[in-house]
């Protein structure tokens, strides 16, 4: 499974992160927060799947933020080293000695 995933380019994987991150916070808000917290009597309390559906909402939410801000440093980055790359120019010594002679 982790081949599988790390097979993939940057951006579907961090599409596939994204998708996951979704699930998560679904299954936190709509699923614990809304209904089973809202249950009678849960087995726990209501108290701890308030805070369980909230830990996860948070989370899912800083996961998708964090996915988001490595894709977007990953394009700048790949921009700045194409940039660099194209301002490098080669020079061979032998060519700049000819034009500093003035014979």
């Amino acid at each position: 499974m982790i081949k599988y995933f790390m097979s993939r380019s940057i951006a579907e994987r961090g599409l596939i992160g994204i998708i996951g991150c979704l699930i998560l916070f679904a299954f936190g808000y709509f699923f614990v927060l809304n209904y089973v917290s809202t249950l009678e009597d849960p087995p726990l309390g209501n108290t701890v799947y308030i805070l369980f559906g909230s830990a996860i909402s948070i989370v899912s939410v800083l996961g998708v933020v964090l996915i988001l801000k490595f894709l977007y440093d990953h394009k700048k980055k790949k921009e700045r080293k194409e940039r660099k790359r194209k301002k490098h120019k080669l020079f061979y010594l032998k060519d700049n000695k000819k034009n500093n002679n003035p014979e």
